[in-house]
């Protein structure tokens, strides 16, 4: 994640590592001397259904011009994405999946433009002849909202705030391979391709996110915790000084094996709503204590499961498996 290669991160690692056993170790008790400051992140698509004037015209949407978009069905949202500029975030981290990931993960946004694109090509053709209620439209649960920027074009930046929204209702299909569809505020029912909006209405969220368990700008952090068993090691930085243990390492040094930290693999999702035991205790904990008022601080646990598969709660979210063999690798330097 951070250096030339896998090798040369290794060799780094063990040099700072080093460090930490010639320091010493901290305890659980020095830990508990400072409290996490946990918030959840602000969400801006609440305020957006309510307050941004509504577009009924049908289509006419640019990928590039979509700022959030929530997708609902039967009545549950399934799916809700944003862009949430923040000071602690760099820029290409800046959209959030709140829905159903509580906007704690890093988003994969080549993929997520390739579903805006799927929006952006919804076409259909007006529907004669029938009635809202007949199509299925009176108080359908079953929608896609986007929050857009108006005059946003194919290949410019753009505005980071939407100034218009859009609400796609649908309803049931024409047994002939579309779906009975008009915008909110609009009397207009439009045929569009079944296929096309089911690609839609059906995401797999853990396409969209990047596979590691936290992305936090090393920047943006004064302090962090390393707990394994019952062993306890801290990095701290500031202006010009770096540390390990109290003791001074360089820069690079310090920047190397906080990547190297990072650098889990996400393999999967857990299944059901199966829990983390109460009583079971993480083998790995990284706490990482912000250096920005109002940044919320990250704690990162990971659970023995089986031989390939760790569990892994994120500020107590537990939704993915990783790969075992990369926390291992930290807590081998860490013996």
């Amino acid at each position: 994640m951070i250096g030339a290669g896998k090798t040369q991160k290794t060799l780094c690692l063990l040099a700072v590592l080093a460090v930490l056993c010639l320091a010493g170790c901290g305890t659980a008790k020095e830990t508990d001397e400072r409290k996490l400051q946990i918030t959840e992140p602000e969400n801006h698509l609440a305020d957006w259904k309510e307050e941004l004037p509504e577009d009924d015209g049908f289509g006419g949407v640019s990928a590039n011009a979509i700022r959030g978009m929530e997708i609902q069905k039967d009545g549950t949202v399934v799916f809700a994405v944003s862009y949430e500029p923040r000071e602690e975030k760099d820029t290409f981290d800046y959209w959030d999946i709140s829905v159903p990931y509580r906007s704690m993960v890093a988003v994969n946004t080549e993929e997520l433009y390739d579903l805006f694109g799927t929006v952006a090509m919804l076409g259909g053709t007006k529907a004669e002849g029938i009635s809202p209620e007949e199509a299925g439209l009176l108080d359908t649960g079953t929608s896609v909202f986007l929050a857009c920027v108006k005059d946003q074009k194919d290949g410019e930046k753009g505005a980071a705030k939407p100034d218009l929204a859009k609400t796609i209702l649908i309803g049931d299909s024409d047994g002939q391979g579309n779906y009975y569809v008009s915008m909110a505020g609009s009397e207009e029912i439009m045929l569009v391709n079944q296929l096309l909006l089911d690609t839609v209405l059906n995401p797999e969220p853990f396409q969209y996110i990047l596979k590691i368990p936290a992305l936090i700008n090393v920047d943006t952090v004064s302090e962090i915790w390393i707990t394994a068993g019952e062993e306890t090691h801290r990095m701290e930085q500031e202006e010009n000084a770096w540390m390990v243990d109290q003791e001074s390492v360089t820069e690079k040094e310090f920047h190397t094996m906080y990547g190297e930290l990072l650098d889990v693999r996400i393999t999967g999702e857990t299944e059901g709503e199966a829990k983390i035991p109460n009583d079971q205790e993480p083998v790995l904990s990284l706490q990482f204590y912000r250096n920005l008022e109002g940044a919320s601080d990250l704690e990162v646990k990971y659970y023995a499961l089986d031989e390939e598969s760790l569990r892994v709660s994120v500020n107590g979210q537990e939704r993915f498996l990783v790969q075992k063999e990369d926390v291992d690798t930290i807590l081998e330097k860490l013996n």
